[in-house]
C-alpha cells in the first residue's frame, strides 16, 4: 500500500492555508500548516515532508530563505514557491535555488492540483546548480537584493533584522490614548476633514468619526446675526465686504450680484473725469500730478502704451542707418538677411555694405586645396592628422597606405624588436572571447558590447540564429547574454544549443518581453538571471560580474 504523501503549506496569510489544504485534502493528501518559516524549520526537524509549498514574502524570514535552508538541510524535500508578488527575479532566484515550480497568486484549485501531482510524479525536475552558485544568492528580502551582514556592519544588526519589504525598519508605535483626533475605527489617526471637508465611508456608518462628532458639536453652538447681512438674498457680512468693496458698491448692488450705479451719479463722475487734466482717454491720470514725479517731458511723450514716445534724429555718420525705416537696423548681425523693403528698394545699407566685401574678397587659391573633390586646404589638415594621413588620403575619405610603404613599416618593427628583444610587448589575446552577446538589435549588441568592453571584457557578438549557432558551436565562453526573441529562432532553442555544446556557460536572458512562465523555463534550462529590456549600464554589469565567476 503506497504512503499518502504530507505536504507543508507555509503562509502567513491563514486564510491561504486553509485554502490549500482543503483543495489538496480533497485530493487525499496529507497537510500540515505553518505560520512562519521558523515554525516550519522546526517541523521539518522533528519529520519529513515529501513536498514543501511555501509563499515568498513573509515577515521576520522570507521564503527564498526558507528554500535556500531547506535545500541545505533536506535535498532531497522537493519545494514550490507561491506569492502575490510575482516578478522575473525571484522567479529565476526559486529555479535556480531547488523550487520546482513558481505560483503567482491568485491561483485556482486545478493549477494547485496540476502542479502538486507534477512535482511528487517527478515530471518537474530541479535545474542543476552548484553550491557556489547557490551560496551567492544572500538576500535580505526578496525586495531588497543586499547582502544581510554586509549591511549589519554598517547600520547594525538591530536595524537589519527589523528591515521590511519597503526597505524600512518595521517599528511598533503605540499611540496615546489622548492623542486629537484618533480613529477607532481604522486605528489611526485621520486627518480626512483636513484635506476634503468630510469623513470616510466606516465613520459615516458608525457614527464614530471624531471629527464628524467635532463638527455636528460646533455646529450647533454656532448662530448668525441675520441683522449684519447684506441682504435675504445675499448672506454676506455687510462690514466685511465694505472693507473691500467700499460702501458705494454694496448700495447699488442688485440681487444679481451686479452693481450699477444710478445716471445721476454716473453723470457727475464724467463731469470729474472730463474737469481733470487727463494724459490720454486710456490713461487717466493728471498730467499735473504726473508731471510733479516724472518730469514734463516724459508726460508730453506719454502715449496710449503708457510708454514715452522719443524722436530720435540720426546723423549721417550713424553706421547702419536705414533711411527706408528712418532708424539704426541690426537685423544682419540678428538674422544675416535685411528686411523686404530694403531689398524691394535696394535701399538697404547693411546690403550694400555685403556686397562689397563680396567683391573685394580674394579669389580662392585652389592650389592649397587636397583635391577638386576635396576642398580643405592642405597645411589645415595635415596640422591636426599629420602628413602621411593627407598624402594617402583617397577620395572617399578613407586613408589607404601603398604596399611598399606598408611592407618598409614593418621591416621597421621587426628590426626594432630584433635589436631589443626585451621592449617587445606582445599583447596576449585570448583564444576565444570570455563573453558572447547574442541580439537582433544592432544598436542593443553595441551598448552592451561597449558597457563590458570598458571592463576589460573580450565579448563576441551575434545578430542572426545562423551567426550564433556558428559561435557557439565553434567557440566556449564563460558567459552568454541571449536575447529572447530573435528571428528565425522557436522558443528557447538557443538556450538549449548552448547547454548541449557549452554546458560550462552561464547564460543571462536578456527580453523586452519579460513574463513569468519564460523566466521560470529558462531558469530551469540553466540560466542564471533574467534581465527585463530596458536595463541600466550598472545593471547589466553587476549580472556579468554575478554570473562569470561561476562559470567553470
Amino acid at each position: 500500500m503506497n504512503a499518502i504523501p504530507k505536504i507543508m503549506v507555509v503562509d502567513d496569510e491563514a486564510s491561504i492555508c486553509n485554502n490549500v489544504e482543503k483543495i489538496l485534502k480533497k485530493s487525499n493528501y496529507a497537510v500540515t500548516r505553518a505560520s512562519s518559516a521558523k515554525e516550519a524549520l522546526d517541523m521539518l526537524a522533528k519529520e519529513s515532508f515529501s513536498l514543501l509549498i511555501s509563499d515568498i514574502v513573509m515577515p521576520e524570514m522570507n521564503g527564498l530563505e526558507l528554500l535556500k535552508m531547506v535545500k541545505k538541510e533536506w535535498p532531497v524535500t522537493r519545494a514550490v514557491m507561491m506569492t502575490a508578488y510575482a516578478s522575473t527575479d525571484t522567479a529565476v532566484k526559486a529555479i535556480r535555488m531547488g523550487a520546482l515550480e513558481y505560483l503567482p497568486k491568485p491561483f485556482t484549485p486545478d493549477e494547485l492540483r496540476a502542479t502538486v501531482e507534477n512535482a511528487l510524479s517527478g515530471r518537474l525536475v530541479e535545474a542543476r546548480i552548484s553550491e557556489q552558485e547557490r551560496e551567492s544568492i544572500n538576500i535580505i528580502d526578496v525586495d531588497i537584493p543586499f547582502d544581510t551582514d554586509e549591511v549589519a556592519k554598517v547600520t547594525g544588526k538591530g536595524y537589519a533584522d527589523s528591515l521590511g519589504p519597503s526597505d524600512m525598519p518595521v517599528v511598533e508605535v503605540k499611540m496615546p490614548e489622548n492623542l486629537e483626533g484618533f480613529c477607532e475605527v481604522g486605528n489611526m489617526v485621520c486627518d480626512i476633514f483636513k484635506k476634503l471637508g468630510a469623513t470616510c465611508k466606516a465613520g459615516t456608518k458608525t457614527a464614530a468619526c471624531p471629527q464628524l462628532a467635532k463638527k455636528k458639536k460646533s455646529a450647533k453652538g454656532k448662530t448668525v446675526d441675520t441683522k449684519r447681512l447684506i441682504g435675504i438674498d445675499q448672506p454676506f457680512d455687510y462690514e466685511e465686504v465694505a472693507a473691500v468693496s467700499g460702501p458705494e458698491y454694496i448700495q447699488n448692488l442688485r440681487s444679481d450680484g451686479v452693481s450699477i450705479p444710478y445716471y445721476e451719479e454716473l453723470k457727475a463722475n464724467l463731469v470729474r473725469l472730463a474737469e481733470r487734466n487727463k494724459i490720454d482717454v486710456d490713461v487717466p491720470f493728471d498730467a499735473d500730478e504726473v508731471a510733479q514725479v516724472t518730469g514734463k517731458a516724459y508726460v508730453d511723450h506719454a502715449t496710449r502704451t503708457d510708454v514715452p514716445t522719443v524722436e530720435i534724429t540720426a546723423s549721417e555718420s550713424v553706421e547702419g542707418f536705414c533711411e527706408v525705416g528712418d532708424m539704426v537696423c541690426d537685423i544682419f548681425k540678428k538674422l544675416g538677411a535685411t528686411c523686404k523693403a530694403g531689398t524691394k528698394t535696394a535701399a538697404c545699407p547693411q546690403l550694400a555694405k555685403k556686397k562689397r566685401a563680396a567683391m573685394k574678397k580674394a579669389v580662392a587659391d585652389t592650389t592649397a586645396l587636397i583635391a577638386p573633390d576635396m576642398p580643405f586646404n592642405y597645411d589645415e589638415v595635415v596640422q591636426v592628422t599629420g602628413k602621411d594621413y593627407v598624402d594617402h588620403l583617397v577620395y572617399d575619405g578613407t586613408v589607404q597606405m601603398p604596399y611598399e610603404t606598408l611592407k618598409s613599416n614593418m621591416q621597421k618593427i621587426i628590426a626594432a624588436e630584433t635589436q631589443d628583444p626585451a621592449s617587445r610587448q606582445i599583447a596576449q589575446v585570448p583564444a576565444h572571447p570570455s563573453i558572447l552577446v547574442v541580439d537582433d538589435e544592432v544598436a542593443v549588441n553595441n551598448n552592451i558590447r561597449k558597457i563590458l568592453a570598458k571592463k576589460g571584457y573580450q565579448v563576441d557578438q551575434a545578430v542572426t540564429r545562423e551567426e550564433a549557432m556558428d559561435c557557439i558551436g565553434t567557440n566556449r565562453y564563460g558567459l552568454v547574454l541571449l536575447d529572447l526573441r530573435i528571428p528565425g529562432v522557436k522558443g528557447l532553442e538557443l538556450l538549449k544549443a548552448i547547454g548541449e555544446k557549452n554546458p560550462d556557460a552561464k547564460v543571462i536572458m536578456i527580453t523586452g518581453y519579460a513574463s513569468i512562465e519564460t523566466a521560470v523555463e529558462a531558469a530551469r534550462m540553466g540560466a542564471v538571471d533574467y534581465l527585463p529590456k530596458p536595463f541600466t549600464p550598472d545593471e547589466i554589469r553587476n549580472a556579468t560580474e554575478r554570473a562569470l565567476p561561476l562559470a567553470a
